[in-house]
């Protein structure tokens, strides 16, 4: 058995020279674009020849000796250069030069040889660009030697650009360097215009924003392989600011077209999921409720889910300011478009289905739909489409609204959240908002299509008040009162007079020792009334609520013409309302209760004893399910139910801590309350009367109230409480109390 051992394989030997700085006017066009001057450039040539005998033998003539490989270099690089700049008779390229100084090498018994020709002066923002190139020279079995091409590249090195990166708050406010590397690989890339290749990754990085270095990387390679359509790249990015004491970090990825042809196919497997966006709505002609309402149909009948929505607001224009108030909002929806092609629905809707003419930029129209946000992707594409939207962050009636169905949500080019962009362009404590909360009506009731709150600072708008109308014969307190047409007519009047501006009709007393009498009963009491009072031209300017947890009632009522559903369940006794009150597109009250009329008494215990807690999540709960449901928060009004599973003191609980009630969930902003303290039980165990003779003390309540921050109040007596709320109203919801607030 032999011991022979095969010799290791080893790397070729290699005789190089390394930065050998020449000029020569034979690059093509300098920094400049001028032909035939001359330029800098920095030569390195690798030469791979056996120097094994010359190692043995110390002889010069038994290998390619550098210094002749040096002056064949500088022979052909500076060959036809006028000394003095002028014009050369050969202008060539870099590729072109590197292919020659490879010949010269040859010439003189090199093989193998590979050689980088760097201008440093090529491009102003870099530190160098220029070609690399190898080629091979043999004889195959003896015959006339051949060459062959072995590599092939260009390259730009230390390309200083300044863009937005990383996720720090202060590197999303200002630009910082970035030093970009490019090769382009594979035959011919020595031919690229390797200025236009810079001049591409500069607008790139400077009209985009990155989190990541990584991002960054990936997105330029995309940008060369796909769009510029290069074979093969390496990126490399650096950030010399992101460590202080290092030259700074760096990622380095090579890509090529087949890399994003397999990765474009993965791409279109996940965009047929769903993307998540948020689009910005605004109206300022027209019916603009209706407006905004429809352009979510017609978002739907192309293809998109319509998964929440904001409130709706009321706003002084921006930019061109001589023009009508707006209604915005905003919605968030999940599509399988890509960004453009949900532009190009938008736009559709816009012009085609809703018939929007647009006269000047930024100027009235009735309908106006914006793309805020599309997953977490920054897009600039020119004057066609901005992803993030770039005004969004300086509109406050974009921010509001958004902040309400995505207070989480990151901003991918400041990474701060929408909340705290919010409390940035309105600092809570400092900031005056002209923002109101809108109600839409579905049918106009005379001049009023709206109901329009103050969510805000709870001064700008008054109390609306709301007046009961029950038809039952065993309520608490008005039991058999409005029986008759003439009875119903006659208090009807009589509230109109005195100023309520929403009259809740109601055929269930929730009066706990009452029976419940089911909806057909209900109906045979409601609907009558409804009929009548809309048959009377004297009550067309007011606004009706129908006072029932039936989902049968409700859509009949409103079919005969009342306006809100007053659900004092909040959707819980009958599982059809929440669905019944999205279908029919209009108001709700959801108001918090537990178990039923009959049984809610003896549920008032609540964790730690804690009512405003317990009742706040109960409560923003059941707004998630509404919404869950389909039903708009524009179509939202929340009560938290005093007398309703409510013990003595936690009716007073309420009332003391309203403020912070109705402020302490997310679920509540910009929502308007309702609350009914009228008459109630409370108020008769504090004074000692009997229902009807409660008034004085309801109206101490209901000026607690107006305090607290409720928008509508619920009362029997419209007469002496509107008293109340216009001393109160001038009291608390006043601009004056801003300054006192202030001053505090």
């Amino acid at each position: 058995m032999s011991n022979f051992q095969p010799p290791p394989i080893l790397p070729p030997d290699v005789i190089s020279i390394r930065g050998l700085a020449l000029k020569t006017s034979k690059a093509g066009l300098d920094t400049w674009h001028r032909a035939g001057k001359s330029q800098p450039v920095t030569v390195d040539a690798w030469v791979r020849a056996p120097v094994a005998v010359a190692g043995i033998s110390d002889l010069v003539a038994e290998s390619v000796h550098y210094g002749t490989l040096s002056k064949a270099i500088t022979k052909v690089v500076e060959a036809n250069t006028d000394d003095a700049g002028g014009e050369a008779a050969d202008h060539g390229s870099p590729s072109k030069l590197a292919v020659e100084v490879i010949a010269s090498a040859f010439g003189i018994g090199a093989e193998h040889v590979r050689v980088r020709l760097c201008f440093p002066k090529k491009l102003l923002r870099a530190d160098g660009a220029g070609v690399e190139v190898a080629m091979h020279k043999y004889a195959p079995y003896g015959s006339v030697p051949v060459t062959v091409d072995v590599d092939e590249k260009a390259f730009i090195e230390g390309l200083h650009v300044f863009g937005i990166i990383g996720v720090n708050p202060w590197e999303r406010l200002e630009k910082q360097e970035v030093v970009i590397g490019v090769e382009v690989h594979g035959p011919g890339s020595g031919g690229i215009d390797i200025v236009r290749v810079a001049d591409d990754v500069v607008i790139a990085v400077e009209n985009a924003s990155f989190q990541t270095i990584e991002a960054l990387v990936t997105a330029l390679a995309r940008l060369l392989c796909v769009d510029k359509a290069l074979d093969k790249v390496t990126i490399k990015a650096e950030k010399p600011r992101a460590i202080a004491f290092a030259r700074g970090p760096a990622v380095q990825i090579t890509r090529s077209r087949r890399y994003y042809s397999t990765e474009a196919t993965a791409f279109r497997q996940i965009n047929e999921k769903e993307h998540i966006a948020y689009l910005g709505m605004g109206s300022n002609l027209g019916e603009r409720a209706a407006l905004l309402s429809a352009s979510l149909i017609e978002l739907e009948k192309r293809g998109l889910r319509v998964l929440a929505t904001s409130s709706m607001y009321e706003s002084a224009p921006m930019y061109v300011e001589n023009q009508p108030r707006f209604l915005n909002a905003v919605c968030k929806v999940a599509t399988t478009m890509t960004p453009h092609e949900l532009l190009a629905a938008v736009q559709d809707v816009e012009k085609n289905a809703l018939g929007r003419v647009k006269l000047i930029d930024k100027g009235p129209r009735s309908i106006d739909l914006d793309i805020l946000l599309y997953d977490d992707i920054v897009l600039r594409d020119g004057k066609i489409l901005s992803i993030p939207h770039l005004l969004m962050l300086e509109r406050e009636f974009v921010l509001r609204p958004l902040a309400q169905i995505a207070p989480d949500y990151i901003h991918p080019v400041s990474c701060t959240t929408i909340a705290k962009h919010l409390d940035h362009l309105c600092p809570p404590d400092e900031y005056i908002s002209d923002l109101y909360t809108v109600i839409p009506l579905k049918e106009p009731r005379g001049p009023i299509n709206q109901l329009m709150f103050d969510t805000i600072h709870h001064v700008h708008t008054p109390t609306h008040l709301m007046a009961i109308l029950n038809v039952t014969p065993d309520s608490f307190s008005d039991g058999g009162d409005h029986i008759s047409p003439d009875d119903i007519l006659a208090t009807a009047r009589d509230y109109v007079a005195n100023k309520a501006t929403i009259i809740d009709i109601g055929g269930q007393s929730t009066n706990p020792k009452s029976v419940n009498p089911g909806p057909a009963v209900e109906l045979e009491r409601v609907l009558p009334a409804i009929k009548l009072l809309r048959a009377h031209k004297e009550f067309d300017h007011i606004v009706i609520s129908i006072d029932t947890y039936y989902a049968s009632v409700a859509r009949a009522a409103i079919q005969a013409g009342a306006d809100i559903i007053n659900d004092v369940s909040a959707g819980m006794l009958d599982p059809d309302m929440f669905a019944t009150a999205a279908q029919l597109d209009v108001p709700i009250v959801l108001m918090h209760m537990r178990g039923t009329p009959q049984t809610m008494v003896n549920m008032t215990q609540y964790a730690n004893d804690d009512v405003i807690t317990g009742a706040a999540d109960e409560l923003a709960e059941r707004v998630r399910e509404a919404e869950k449901a389909g039903i708009k928060r524009w179509n939202i009004i929340l009560d938290p139910g005093l007398g309703f599973a409510k013990s003595f003191s936690q009716n007073l609980s309420i009332l003391r801590e309203l403020k912070f009630f109705i402020h302490s969930r997310r679920e509540f902003d910009g929502l308007p309350w309702l609350l009914g303290p009228s008459r109630k039980g409370f108020i008769g165990k504090l004074t000692g009367r009997e229902p009807k003779d409660r008034v004085a003390g309801t109206g101490a309540a209901i000026s607690a109230c107006i305090a607290g921050g409720a928008e509508i109040v619920r009362v029997h007596d419209p007469k002496e409480i509107g008293d109340v709320l216009a001393v109160a109203d001038m009291i608390y919801r006043n601009p004056a109390s801003l300054a006192t607030r202030k001053r505090k």
